[in-house]
């Protein structure tokens, strides 16, 4: 096992305060970590000292110093950084500790660094595990994975991103508790670290927008490190670094072939998570989750069903009644429902001709024992011959009322008549089906967690109301409140986004151009999904409101394509705006580089002198405000940041004019 080791670490036996370090447990991009005891109590604690290898050094032993001028910058950004993580986990350990994530004691500044004192967590790293050849089942795993990421929703409901998770940063004790660790890459804000001599994530764990700055980061980002995580534990390998993906052939997909001990539920929820798109991934944690919840599982994993096919329907209307179905019949059918899932058959067999069925009915229940004899297959026969039958006879028996799962009565048919089965929606496929392929459709445009959640408690509630065999307008009411509740929803979050774009810039090029005509285009069809007329079948308002999502997604597309560009554009044009108030504002100052008046200079004079010198004051204090702003407009990929700004600098340009026509019209 290798020791940790840094040329730069204190040396043993170093007193800090009242902790004296024993030894270094680690070394990173950001730091170094000791273990340390306490000189009066001998409690063992982890003290955490910022120094960022790569822009400091340490001199006289123990001060820590950027090494250059041009490191001093972001050598003081980030000590500030470093003492904000720390108020942060303090912040998440209270009221009550969270157990999944390292908790901070004391912070002390000393030495021109800082130092973060925390409890010690005994252990091996998730890292070490792996080189010793440790192998996971699926319950072990996410014995490790599912508190780590209940410990991130925690710190992300607190604001905080980790954006540096992998194995060897998370800890677990000897009775089994992980715990994450090295929260120091959520220091730094998208944009805030421009020095290219430290690095903010580690290969092959970061997402996408760890390296593509036109990306917004949120909790989908450090989803990414964890399906990453889990990857590894699972092939023993880690995949390629997500541009590789990104720009090659990713046929890496962890659900494409069968790992034992592992379920096509879980290994699809890891591919959701390793999405290379941010806006594929689940928006939060408790979203990523319940894609591995077994109850949450695509309907293909179920168990297969026997259904009659239409070829035998029981003759029409007018054809003579006959009589129910014979208990004996009933009861076969019964008892294969309850007997336990066997493999299927390759072949049902045919299905019977309605006029050999009544005389076939009374040979089968005459010889019912000895085909239970004949074993699974002969069951599966009898079972399709008794769900015949007793079709038959409920179809020549009088008509209940309609219970259609989806539609409802079809034209031309006769008063009274059942509408589609109690499971089938009108365009042939289960409701349970259409909901899961809704359901996989929002989770491909990163609807938000209680979107998600809507949608699969209406999946349950239509198990239910199916179940009960309700009535068509009951599954049409469900689903009617769902869809307008969907629509509302991806409404919302798509006028939210063009306020973002602001006013739509002219392209500069047809590159540029087609650009942005695909966005618009995805925006009219989306407007057009989210405003179709309402339907009246529960299957064609699920499958009105998968259309919108996909036209959402679409619109997602464009728009995510579109992001570059218009920063772009957008910086272009507060450049622009920038330039010309710069240029007004030094037109003020120079207006008021005059002599001034003479004791006996008349009073007129003396006032357009000083209103000269009150305007170049006001221009100095605007120009820094202008600048202060070009300077976050130069470090933003935000959209909705960088159109706020464009009409800030339009208003500062409209008051450096003002400024300028009334130093001018001062005469001297």
């Amino acid at each position: 096992m290798n020791i940790p080791y840094h040329s730069k670490a204190l040396p043993q036996g170093t007193i800090l305060r009242e902790w004296r370090l024993e030894e270094v447990l680690g070394a990173g991009g950001f730091g170094i970590v000791y273990r340390g005891t306490d000189v009066y109590f001998g409690e063992t604690v982890a003290i955490k000292e910022y120094f960022p290898g790569a822009i400091s050094d340490r001199i006289d032993g123990t001060t820590v110093a950027p090494t250059d001028s041009s490191s001093e910058e972001i050598y003081c950004l980030g000590r500030q950084k470093f003492l904000e993580e720390a108020k942060v986990l303090w912040g998440l350990s209270h009221p009550e500790r969270h157990p999944n994530i390292v908790a901070v004691r004391s912070l002390f500044e000393i030495h021109g660094t800082a130092y973060m004192v925390m409890d010690f967590e005994s252990g091996h790293s998730l890292a070490q595990m792996l080189r010793d050849g440790k192998k996971f089942d699926e319950q072990s795993l996410m014995s490790i994975i599912r508190p780590i990421a209940e410990g991130l929703e925690r710190a992300h409901q607190g604001g905080v991103l980790h954006r540096d998770i992998k194995p060897a940063n998370i800890l677990v004790s000897p009775k089994g508790r992980p715990v994450l660790i090295d929260f120091g890459s959520a220091r730094f804000e998208s944009g805030q670290a421009t020095n290219t001599k430290v690095t903010f994530y580690t290969p092959p764990y970061a997402a996408l927008e760890q390296y593509v700055k036109s990306y917004p980061q949120g909790p989908w980002t450090d989803i990414y490190a964890l399906g990453v995580v889990l990857y590894q534990c699972v092939t023993g390998e880690k995949p390629p670094e997500v541009l590789e993906r990104l720009h090659g052939e990713d046929s890496g997909l962890l659900s494409s072939r069968e790992w034992p001990g592992f379920s096509p539920t879980f290994t699809r929820a890891v591919d959701a998570a390793m999405a290379v798109r941010p806006l594929e991934r689940p928006a939060s944690m408790s979203a990523w989750l319940k894609l591995m919840d077994p109850r949450n599982a695509p309907h293909a994993d179920e168990a297969t069903r026997i259904a009659i096919l239409p070829s035998a329907a029981s003759p029409s209307a007018s054809s003579p009644s006959k009589a129910p179905a014979s208990e004996a019949v009933v009861k076969i059918a019964a008892a294969a429902q309850a007997a336990p899932a066997a493999p299927a058959a390759k072949s049902a067999g045919a299905p019977v001709p309605a006029a050999k069925a009544k005389g076939q009915a009374k040979r089968k229940v005459g010889g019912m024992f000895v085909i239970a004899a004949l074993g699974f297959v002969a069951v599966f026969a009898v079972l399709a011959m008794a769900s015949l039958l007793i079709n038959r006879a409920n179809k020549s028996a009088p008509a209940p009322a309609p219970l259609a799962a989806s539609a409802t009565t079809p034209a031309g048919a006769p008063a009274g008549a059942p509408a589609a089965g109690a499971e089938t929606a009108s365009s042939g496929q289960p409701l349970a089906k259409q909901m899961d392929g809704l359901i996989d459709a929002a989770g491909k445009v990163h609807a938000r967690a209680d979107d998600i959640a809507l949608l699969n408690d209406t999946r349950s509630k239509l198990a239910g109301l199916v179940a009960a065999k309700a009535s068509a307008a009951e599954l049409v009411a469900a689903t009617s409140a769902m869809a307008k509740s969907e629509s509302d929803s991806l409404g919302r979050t798509q006028r939210r986004m063009w306020r973002d774009i602001g006013t739509l810039p002219a392209a500069g090029d047809a590159a540029g151009a087609d650009v942005m005509a695909k966005l618009q285009k995805a925006r009219t069809d989306l407007a057009a999904a989210l405003a179709a007329p309402p339907q009246q079948d529960a299957g064609q308002i699920i499958g009105q409101t998968r259309a919108a999502f996909l036209a959402f997604g679409a619109f997602q597309d464009a728009y995510g394509t579109a992001v570059p560009m218009l920063v772009t554009v957008k910086r272009s044009t507060f450049d622009g705006l920038h330039t010309a108030a710069q240029s007004l504002c030094d037109q003020v100052a120079a207006l008021a580089n005059v002599e001034k008046p003479w004791f006996l200079a008349s009073t007129a004079r003396k006032n357009a002198y000083k209103l000269r010198q009150d305007n170049a004051t006001e221009a100095k204090a605007l120009t820094q405000q202008m600048d202060d702003l070009a300077r976050a407009v130069a470090a933003s990929n935000d959209l909705k940041q960088l159109t706020a700004a464009i009409s800030q600098a339009t208003d500062d340009k409209s008051k450096a004019g003002q400024l300028y026509a009334s130093s001018t019209s001062a005469a001297l």
